[in-house]
């Protein structure tokens, strides 16, 4: 069996050698030789190196780091990315230094001040400066790597695998920067010198055995500045521009380091007379003492193994540096003398054209081989899969199986450019996809064909397609009308393709088709009932008044297999032809039968006819179109006259003769376009919404009010009204279909009811619109409005009114244009009619009469009367004297023109404008709802006027108190506590309140009495006022108050009269008898002024009525009478005020008032007054009442 198989793999060796060409053997031997020499290169690069290797010298040092392999590869890789890919090879190529030297020797401050790298990262230079073990800095001419310290010392072999794995990666040749501080060379300690020394020249050894050959090196000593003259010595040669670099060309620097200055000494005597003598002092001595500077660092080169060896390193160049200043000519970067920076490989252009070109071919000669060996073991692999691979997936999963290697870009591109290695490895994978196909896809959909209808005509269809090829007769046949397969081409489609195209062995077939069980039983569409029952549904539709769409189409799509089978009929004129290259090509068993009794020139006739009837939304009127336009377009349908074949179509079939006309159908069909269109019709409008009679968008512009502003403004309202609710378009797509109906409908080939249904549909229509007709014109009058906002805005809107083309006036013509329609000329618009009776008072006020308003005009002349009266300028002529007072004559020529308009308004008079616009509203007819724009102007002129009325009655009643009154008022008695010498005379009291002559109630009657009226002596407002005059908020109640004054002081006639007051004397009052011994009794008790006066005895008294004379001067006194008994003589004590005009006022002041109503006066005993006696009356109220309620209103 092994042998078997090694024969088997030997065979399949030398199959694929075979396909190999001259070329492909050139190119596989240069593809090994290229790959030879890569191997050697990666051995020499990773081993060659490793026995030469220098062993590091161990120190003991304060801390071993753990320093990972790939640290430092780390830190310069992250360098190289972020240098751009353009600029990184002249980047790299810069001059290349390493920088070593121990902890705080100025190796950074030296990067900083001579390797210019701040600021290279614009220019996309960037620098890596963060890691403590490694610094890179790439400057604009150099690139330079600083090591810490902390390397220096570490000894571990971890920190040699890191250096070395960094060394690959960096640039060749570069040279070493080793870095002293002068202070430990000027003040030496021999152990530390030593320590350093030799981790410095330990790292520098490694470096030349990394690299393969020995470094140069280059001497930097920092601070120098410590070292006096030297700062002196570096000012002059930069001022002489002499540069301090000291270079050994020959590499024997530590030969001449100690006598490299002595070449500087021959600028002495220039020194001498260009630097002051202090500074030449310094130089001379620097120049002295640099030697043996100089001799310490020889000590340290040469103790550190510096000269050990034939390839030690050579000493280039010595810098020495300072922090404080530049050396003026010093480059420790620059490469030395005769020394250039040079890449690793250095190859021409052809050179490296002809290495890319034959890797490239090496790539694609070993790509093309490799890649059409996985597709054709790819391709065997999955050949099993296709038996449990549905046909659904093979698009995706079995078609990519065949492989082609021809040029054809469509199948796989790749392929086309590749030469061919597995041809006939392929070919043998085509032969068995198709096997499998046959065996899995094809022959189960033949044996399935046997229990389908018509399995004849399939099962010859689809045995054709098993013998089909690309190249024979059978797959001309099959891919000429591919839609007739008996499968889902879009699912078998791919297949199909695929097997004609690669099918071969077609011999093999006829054994596997003769296994194979036939069904020769009469398919259904063969069988005559079907068609039987057909033709009788054709009967009964043809004496329907009208079909559906939905109906007509379901009988179509029952003719589709109809048609159908009629098609395979038509198809299978080439079945004869199939079946003599079977018999010809083939040895098979199968039965071809293809007679039938179908093939009649009527079935075939009538079914193309049916089928080719059409019935759809096409003949619908669009929702948008109007009434009179669906109805033209339903006349246009009734009168078409389809020209038709008048012969009959005749059919028998199973015993039985059926008869058809194309006239028939076609008046079917008219029928049922007509009926659907109406119903149609209906559909689109079944809101009624009243539009059905115009068309979408309208043509019609809109009414609108107010067009040119907001509606806020003087005539507000912003009504609109539809474009199609007007006269206009009533008369164009109303009015027309409206009559039409009686003449375009009963001539309709349709059935009656449908008839009554589109008439009832188009008035239900009507109904709608002219509601929305009539509810739009009311809306559209009642939302005019006038809105006047001031004086101006009055004047302006009644001279409005008076025009010919008044605004109110414009809206009245609409109404009146818009709603007198001619319903007259058919009954149907009777309904109508009676809605538009609500504007005839609109067509009563606006009767034309010789191109004028007749009614109109009057209402403009009310309103231009009344203008001239408002904007009269000759002044008021009262009707009577102003000094009768009669209606406030003298109010009225107080006010404006306006004022005197509304006063008439005011007061309510038959001759106001407000009651003459109203009467002649109620004369026309206008309801309240629409009086609004008429009564506006009059409303607004009563409104202002009003306005300006209660401004006038409240400046003129303020006047009236505020001049005659007011001074009153702080003068005694109308305010108790008011100076002795602010007092009231009588002569005052009766100029202002005096009820015949007083200033008040003259002007008060001239001006105010039409406002109020006295009535059971009290001042009210009149019932007849308007509610609009607003009366001063403390009117009624001040002149009420001046009222009740005038009624205490004067009687009816206007003679003064006193004030009565109602005083009680009180108790006598006593005194202890022992305390005065023999002394007078108080008998009497008294008070008066005048002739009048009040006593009081030592009984119970009664009120009694003082009767004060106000307009006379007379004292007032308050006493006692004393007196013994048997002793006629009597002695008085008293209290007697007589400097005022009110001396019992002041009189009562002086006492004391208790509770009130008790007045008390302290008087003195004759005969012992250090003890007073106190006399009580009473008096009932405030005796100033009168007076201080007046000043309190």
């Amino acid at each position: 069996m092994n042998g078997m198989k090694g024969k088997s793999a030997l065979a399949a060796f030398k199959d694929i050698v075979s396909h190999f060409t001259e070329w492909d053997w050139i190119g596989l031997g240069v593809v090994l030789v290229l790959l030879c020499i890569l191997c050697f290169l990666i051995w020499k690069r990773k081993y060659g190196k490793d026995a030469k290797l220098f062993e590091i010298p161990e120190l003991t040092v304060p801390t071993k780091l753990s320093l990972p392999v790939n640290s430092l590869v780390k830190v310069w890789r992250s360098f190289v990315v972020e240098i751009p890919f353009r600029l990184r090879p002249k980047a790299l190529s810069a001059p290349f230094s390493l920088v070593i030297g121990d902890a705080g020797s100025g190796k950074t401050s030296i990067i900083d001040n001579y390797a210019d790298w701040k600021g290279q990262d614009f220019r996309f230079h960037p620098s890596a400066v963060d890691d403590s073990l490694l610094q890179i800095y790439l400057g604009a001419k150099s690139l330079v790597l600083e090591f810490g310290s902390a390397l220096l010392y570490d000894t571990s072999s971890a920190a040699f695998h890191a250096l070395k794995k960094l060394w690959r990666r960096l640039p060749p040749s570069p040279q070493v920067v080793m870095v002293f501080d002068a202070n430990t060379l000027l003040s030496p300690q021999t152990e530390y010198l030593r320590q350093s020394g030799h981790a410095l020249f330990g790292k520098l050894k490694v470096f030349g055995e990394l690299e393969g050959k020995p470094l140069p090196l280059i001497l930097a000593l920092s601070h120098m500045e410590k070292m006096q003259g030297y700062v002196e010595f570096c000012e002059f040669l930069e001022e002489a521009g002499i540069p301090l670099q000291l270079d050994f060309p020959a590499g024997d620097g530590i030969n001449q380091i100690e006598s490299c200055l002595e070449h500087f000494k021959q600028h002495l005597p220039r020194v001498l007379i260009t630097r002051p003598a202090q500074d030449y002092l310094k130089i001379v001595s620097f120049l002295n003492e640099a030697p043996l500077l100089f001799r310490v660092l020889i000590d340290v080169l040469r103790i550190s193994g510096l000269e050990q060896g034939v390839d030690a390193p050579s000493v280039v160049r010595l810098c020495l540096l300072s922090e404080q200043l530049h050396s003026f000519g010093c480059k420790p970067f620059d490469l030395p003398a005769g020394r250039e920076q040079r890449s690793r490989l250095q190859l021409n252009n052809h050179a490296k054209s002809a290495l890319t070109l034959a890797f490239a071919g090496m790539v694609y000669l070993i790509g093309s081989y490799s890649y059409q060996q996985y597709l054709v073991a790819d391709v065997r692999k999955n050949i099993k899969n296709i038996a449990t691979t549905p046909v659904e997936y093979y698009s995706e999963k079995i078609s990519p199986l065949f492989v082609d290697f021809s040029s054809n870009l469509n199948k796989d591109p790749l392929l086309s450019f590749m030469p061919g290695f597995f041809q006939k490895v392929q070919q043998e994978n085509n032969y068995l996809l198709i096997a499998e196909i046959r065996k899995y896809y094809l022959l189960p959909v033949l044996k399935n064909l046997q229990n389908e209808p018509n399995a004849n005509f399939k099962t010859v269809r689809w045995i054709c397609l098993l013998y089909a090829t690309s190249t024979n007769e059978m797959g001309e046949i099959v891919l000429r009308r591919p839609e007739k397969n008996p499968v889902d081409m879009i699912k078998y489609g791919p297949l199909i393709s695929d097997y004609i195209n690669y099918n071969t062995h077609t011999d093999e077939l006829d054994h596997l088709l003769n296994e194979v069980s036939y069904n020769d039983s009469q398919g259904y569409m063969e069988d005559q009932v079907p068609w039987l029952e057909l033709f009788h549904s054709l009967e009964k539709i043809l004496k329907k008044p009208f079909v559906q769409q939905a109906e007509f189409n379901a009988l179509q799509e029952k003719l589709t297999p109809f048609v159908q089978f009629l098609d395979i009929l038509e198809y299978y004129k080439r079945q004869a032809d199939v079946i003599a290259w079977m018999k010809q090509h083939t040895s098979l068993r199968f039965n071809f039968n293809d007679k039938t009794d179908l093939r009649q020139k009527g079935i075939n006739d009538i079914l193309t006819l049916v089928s080719h009837l059409k019935l759809n939304n096409a003949d619908n009127c669009p929702a948008s179109s109007s009434l009179s336009d669906c109805l033209d377009m339903v006349q246009a349908i009734a009168k078409i006259k389809v020209e038709s074949d008048s012969s009959e179509i005749e059919i028998n079939l199973g015993g039985e003769h059926f008869s058809f006309r194309a006239k028939q159908w076609n008046d079917l069909i008219t029928r049922s376009r007509i009926t659907l269109m109406l119903r149609n019709i209906i559909s689109n409008h079944s809101n009624n919404d009243g539009w059905l009679f115009f068309s979408s968008p309208s043509m019609y512009m809109d009414t609108e009010m107010n067009s040119s502003n907001n509606g806020g403004l003087l005539f507000s309202g912003k009504a609109r009204i539809d474009g199609r609710l007007t006269l206009e378009a009533f008369e164009k797509n109303v009015k027309p279909p409206i009559k039409a109906l009686n003449e375009i409908v009963p001539n309709l080939p349709i059935d009656v009811s449908e008839k009554k249904r589109f008439n009832d549909f188009v008035l239900r229509n009507l109904e709608t619109y002219s509601d929305h007709y009539v509810r739009s014109y009311l809306s559209y009058f009642k939302q005019f409005q006038i809105n006047i906002g001031s004086a101006w805005d009055l004047n302006y809107v009644i001279n409005d009114l008076q025009q010919a083309n008044s605004q109110l006036l414009d809206v009245l013509v609409k109404v009146k244009n818009n709603t007198a329609l001619d319903l007259s000329s058919s009954p149907i618009f009777q309904g109508f009619a009676q809605k538009l009776t609500v504007f005839r008072f609109v067509q009563h006020l606006m009767e034309e009469k010789d191109g004028i308003y007749p009614e109109f005009q009057k209402y403009q002349l009310l309103m231009s009367q009344m203008l001239q009266e408002m904007n009269a300028h000759q002044p008021y002529e009262p009707k009577k004297s102003a000094e009768e007072g009669a209606n406030a004559e003298a109010l009225k020529g107080a006010l404006s023109p306006l004022g005197r308009v509304a006063w008439t308004m005011v007061l309510n008079e038959d001759g106001s404008y407000l009651k003459l616009t109203k009467s002649w509203l109620q004369n026309v007819g206008i309801q309240d709802d629409w009086q609004q724009p008429f009564l506006a102007p009059v409303q607004k002129v009563k409104e202002y006027g009003t306005a300006e009325i209660n401004r006038n009655i409240a400046g003129i009643w303020t006047d009236i108190w505020d001049s005659n009154i007011a001074p009153l008022l702080v003068k005694f008695p109308f305010n108790e506590h008011s100076d002795p010498e602010n007092e009231l005379s009588a002569e005052e009291l009766i100029r202002v309140f005096h009820p015949k002559q007083g200033l008040f109630w003259d002007t008060f009657k001239q001006y105010l009495a039409p406002l109020s009226k006295f009535s059971n002596g009290v001042w009210v407002r009149p019932h007849e006022l308007s509610n609009s005059l607003i009366l001063p908020t403390d009117y009624l109640s001040r002149l009420n108050a001046v009222q009740r004054l005038s009624n205490k002081l004067w009687d009816g006639q206007g003679n003064p009269k006193p004030l009565e007051l109602s005083i009680k004397p009180g108790l006598l009052p006593t005194f202890n008898s022992k305390q005065i011994p023999r002394a007078p009794v108080v008998s009497l008790a008294y008070l008066r002024q005048g002739s009048t006066s009040i006593l009081g005895f030592n009984q119970q008294a009664d009120w009694q009525k003082f009767s004060l004379e106000w307009w006379k001067d007379q004292p007032a006194e308050v006493g006692m009478e004393f007196r013994k008994d048997a002793d006629p003589t009597r002695v008085y004590t008293d209290m007697i005020v007589d400097d005022s005009h009110w001396n019992l006022f002041k009189l009562l002041q002086r006492g004391h008032v208790a509770e009130t109503q008790r007045y008390l006066w302290s008087l003195a005993h004759p005969n012992f007054p250090q003890q007073p006696l106190n006399l009580e009356f009473m008096i009932q109220g405030s005796p100033m009442a009168v007076f201080t309620n007046l000043a309190g209103s």
